[in-house]
C-alpha cells in the first residue's frame, strides 16, 4: 500500500456563498465537491454528499484522481475544471492553507461538556451492574 500523497490545497465548489468557486446552477447543490490539489501535482476530485453526485468521463464517482481532458460533471453541469485550475482563488490565509472547507472547528466547552456527559453515563450503567445485576446473578 503506498501512502497518499500530500494535500497541498483544496477548493470548495458549490452553489454557497462560502464556497471557494461559486457556481450558480440549479443541479449544483450548497457544498457539492471538492477539487484537492496535491503536492506532488496530482488533482482530486470528490463528491461531498450532493445530491445530482459527479461524474468523470460519464461514469459516477466518489472520488477520482483527474487527468488532463477527463470531462467532470456536477449533476448536468460541466465543470471547467482545469481552467480553474489555470486561474485558481486566492487562498484564504497563505499559498498553502487549507480553504473553510477543510477546517473542522471545535468548541472546547462542548468537549468539556461531553466528557462530563459521557462519565455520568458510564456511572449510572456501573449502578446499575452493582445494585441490580449483580445480586441477581450471586444469589444463592
Amino acid at each position: 500500500m503506498t501512502a497518499s500523497p500530500s494535500l497541498k490545497r483544496s477548493l470548495l465548489l458549490g452553489r454557497s456563498a462560502e464556497c471557494d468557486v461559486v457556481l450558480n446552477h440549479p443541479e449544483i447543490s450548497g457544498r457539492h465537491a471538492i477539487l484537492a490539489l496535491h503536492a506532488d501535482g496530482s488533482v482530486e476530485v470528490q463528491d461531498m454528499g450532493s445530491k445530482n453526485g459527479v461524474l468523470v468521463n460519464g461514469e459516477r464517482i466518489l472520488s477520482r484522481k483527474l487527468k488532463p481532458g477527463d470531462v467532470v460533471m456536477l449533476g448536468s453541469y460541466q465543470l471547467d475544471w482545469e481552467a480553474i485550475l489555470r486561474n485558481p482563488p486566492p487562498p484564504a490565509g497563505g499559498s498553502d492553507s487549507p480553504t473553510r472547507a477543510t477546517r473542522v472547528p471545535t468548541n472546547k466547552r462542548s468537549v468539556g461538556l461531553t466528557a462530563i456527559l459521557v462519565i455520568a453515563v458510564i456511572a449510572v450503567i456501573g449502578a446499575v451492574l452493582y445494585f441490580v445485576v449483580r445480586p441477581w446473578v450471586f444469589q444463592k
